[in-house]
């Protein structure tokens, strides 16, 4: 019980720190298009956990089902770099910005990623 509430109270402060860093990077150089970044941080855990939930588990090796989801989770995380990365390349967001929302994003994958660990909910009940 007590490691539950440490792992929610950690989760919520790197959550914290990396809403932080993001609006940082957007009200200190007085442009908010990185913002769009948080879309990527509602989608990137939806494969995984659509996959997770109604995957099999197979002892046979693979699970197609599972790296399509480990895929297309790595392409939005990969893609919400990107992004940032785009943004500054066209000159669109100032250097300060972009160094701000690349800590944002690890922050918040990271924070996601911790989610999963901490919370990987591997009970044997099955319909």
């Amino acid at each position: 019980m007590r490691s539950t509430i440490s792992g929610i109270i950690g989760l919520s402060f790197s959550f914290s720190v990396g809403v932080l860093l993001l609006s940082l990077g957007c009200a200190l150089y007085h442009n908010w298009w990185p913002a769009f970044v948080v879309i990527f941080y509602i989608l990137a855990p939806i494969p995984y956990s659509l996959t997770q939930r109604y995957s099999e588990t197979s002892y046979s090796g693979s699970n197609c089902g599972l790296e399509v989801a480990l895929f297309l989770t790595s392409v939005l995380v990969i893609s919400a770099y990107g992004f940032v990365v785009v943004l500054a390349h066209h000159q669109t967001i100032a250097r300060g910005a972009l160094w701000l929302l690349i800590g944002a994003d690890t922050v918040m994958f990271s924070t996601i990623l911790a989610y999963f660990i901490l919370f990987n909910d591997d009970d044997d009940f099955s319909y």
